[in-house]
């Protein structure tokens, strides 16, 4: 029997759901789907520049996972450019350490422990316009403008 595959730990989430070649119309059934544990990857890896061991460190997973998700995250994105296709970036064996919310007035992100209330109003603009995103990304809440 094959070992049960360990949650990827996210520290955080994307605040979009993709992107789309400019000139072309969304064809989502050729999208190529990014999966949110090689987003988190590239983000620790080419956005923060951690090396390969501290991204595995922080996502809870081994250095070689780590490696692999790279890889497979690098191969999609490539391809996504070349044959000019829209990728998603959805999905996957994830975990996530907190809550995260967006302001779709002021782009303000905010982080808070799993168990804490859901703010009201954003503390950046006071607009009532946040946006869970671990409903979003980890669950699909098929509400906000991103998951229409």
């Amino acid at each position: 029997m094959a070992r049960q595959k360990t949650l990827r730990e996210l520290q955080e989430l994307p605040i979009i759901k993709g992107f789309r070649p400019l000139w072309l119309r969304p064809r989502y059934g050729r999208a190529i789907t990014l999966h949110l544990e090689e987003y988190e990857v590239l983000r620790l890896v080419d956005y923060e520049g951690q090396t390969h061991e501290e991204a595995a460190e922080l996502m809870k997973v081994s250095r070689p996972t780590v490696t692999r998700i790279y890889e497979s995250a690098r191969k999609k994105l490539g391809a996504a450019l070349v044959e000019g296709r829209s990728f998603l970036i959805e999905g996957g064996d994830v975990s996530v350490s907190q809550t995260h919310y967006l302001c779709e007035e002021c782009q303000h992100r905010l982080s808070l422990p799993l168990d804490a209330e859901t703010p009201a109003l954003c503390p950046a603009c006071g607009t009532e316009r946040l946006v869970n995103l671990n409903d979003c990304f980890v669950r699909g809440c098929q509400r906000c403008s991103r998951c229409k």
